[in-house]
């Protein structure tokens, strides 16, 4: 064990105030538990103390030794972050040019396929189509007729009441009346017209979405450089100060009295910079990058609309084309308003419109969600760099907090310094004659007095302990021995 040099003076000053009990190793060879059980386990509990500052020492040396990798750490956070964000954006952009280009080759299938000749086959609905057929499978009878039966007897008796009952007799829903093909075709030129009339309304803020994606990567890459120092700047000489005054504490203890002040200060300053300045080498490569960003917001959530808008006018055309009813056309022509209205008003007008029959409804409420995703990756960034800073706090508050909890607690004695101390001057007097003996105190008490020289007051108390030991003075024959220290 290392000669420990404790001052009686420090055993007086931290007597003070209350110190913790001493670690087991305090008393690990004879001379440190003599000590410990001289000083009532001041000794022990100032080892202790000095032990958890020589902790909180290592911990102030890593962290000023590995300040730029934790700031280069937060660095690539925020870099990372925000080109995940600027990447998620170009990928909204182009769902966005996808979905918008589908949409305009929908409308253009539609209608080209609306503009082919067809085989004129009048469109009756199905109440109609089976009141045909009933009147056809009689008027077929007609071609073969029996013997002596006129043609067109059966005829005669036909009722043509059946077709003329359409929508009123025969139970046709009102939804499943033919469009007029005139209707549909202008309902359709319309609706294309309206969708390839957004094409520059989604270009456009497409292109600035990834004009800004791009801008604010290479933002951020600029400001990576000089983000990193300053954490340099601001942490390392606070470091080094509070470095130099905890080993000032070890070098001499009998200046911990109560360094809680001091030390207090000094970490309560460096643990909430570290917070700080954490942040701010994150927000300093962030800031500019993420305020060009951020101005793709309202561009991309323009592009999702429209393009979604897009979408629904095609999928009305598409049902359009399939159905060719009146209800449908219809509602295809309530979603393109005769007056031609400011692109924010038309994709407004157009979610609102009531879906035809088999077109899905349009919420642009989940457009907003898609929207703000790529951001909220540059605002949890942040706080994962503030975590980082906290991180660093706590490495200076832990073992801080350790000393203070052990100057809480009152000092006792290892309970195993006296048996130990008993037991080796037991050995060292066992079967030895007066002189002997008187020889082995002598050595003894020169070996105190070189290893406490720098504590008078603990030399003392180790004499007084060595001349009142009962195995020392039996086998010194008594009083005797207490001359020696005279010697």
């Amino acid at each position: 064990m290392r000669l420990r040099t404790y001052s009686i003076a420090t055993v007086a000053l931290v007597s003070v105030f209350p110190l913790a009990a001493p670690l087991q190793a305090c008393c690990d060879d004879f001379w440190s538990c003599v000590g410990a059980v001289a000083s009532g386990g001041l000794t022990c509990a100032v080892e202790s103390l000095v032990n958890s500052i020589r902790t909180l020492i290592q911990n102030v040396s890593r962290l000023a030794s590995t300040l730029g990798q934790q700031a280069a750490d937060v660095v690539n956070l925020a870099k990372s972050e925000l080109n995940g964000a600027a990447g998620d954006l170009r990928g909204l952009a182009g769902q966005a040019e996808g979905d918008f280009n589908a949409a305009a080759q929908l409308a253009q299938s539609v209608v080209n396929e609306a503009s082919r000749p067809q085989v004129m086959v009048p469109h009756v609905a199905p109440g109609v189509a089976a009141a045909a057929g009933t009147a056809g499978a009689r008027a077929g009878t007609v071609g073969v007729q029996p013997p002596g039966v006129r043609p067109g007897a059966t005829t005669a008796t036909a009722k043509p009441s059946t077709v003329g009952a359409v929508g009123a007799g025969t139970g046709v829903r009102v939804d499943q009346l033919p469009a007029d093909p005139h209707e549909v075709t202008e309902a359709l030129r319309r609706a294309k017209d309206a969708i390839d009339a957004l094409r520059p309304d989604v270009t456009q803020p497409i292109n600035q979405v990834r004009q800004f994606a791009t801008q604010a990567e290479q933002q951020a890459a600029s400001a990576a450089s000089s983000a990193a120092n300053i954490a340099q700047t601001a942490l390392l000489a606070p470091l080094q100060t509070l470095g130099n005054m905890l080993t000032d504490l070890v070098n001499h203890p009998e200046h911990i009295f109560d360094p809680s002040r001091i030390v207090d200060d000094a970490i309560t300053q460096i643990t909430n910079q570290a917070i700080t300045t954490m942040t701010q080498v994150h927000d300093a490569v962030m800031q500019q990058a993420k305020a060009t960003l951020d101005q793709a917001q309202r561009p991309i959530q323009d592009a999702l609309d429209r393009a979604a808008v897009a979408k629904k006018i095609a999928d009305a055309m598409q049902k359009v084309q399939r159905a060719k009813t009146k209800s449908s056309c219809d509602a295809l022509n309530a979603l393109i308003p005769r007056q031609r209205l400011e692109v924010r008003a038309f994709v407004t007008h157009v979610a609102g419109a009531a879906p035809a029959p088999g077109v899905m409804a349009l919420n642009l409420n989940q457009n907003r969600t898609l929207a703000l995703a790529p951001f909220n990756r540059t605002v949890a960034s942040r706080l994962t760099a503030k975590t980082a800073g906290t991180q660093m706090a706590a490495k200076l508050k832990g073992p801080w907090q350790d000393f203070k909890r052990l100057q809480a607690a009152p000092p006792k004695v290892d309970p195993a310094a006296k048996p130990r101390v008993d037991a080796e001057i037991s050995r060292r007097f066992a079967g030895k004659s007066p002189a002997e003996a008187e020889g082995e105190k002598r050595a003894m008490l020169n070996e105190a007095r070189t290893r406490f020289a720098k504590d008078p007051a603990l030399l003392r108390k180790v004499e007084a302990m060595l001349d009142n030991d009962p195995v020392i003075r039996g086998r010194l024959g008594g009083p005797r021995g207490a001359a020696m220290r005279e010697q």
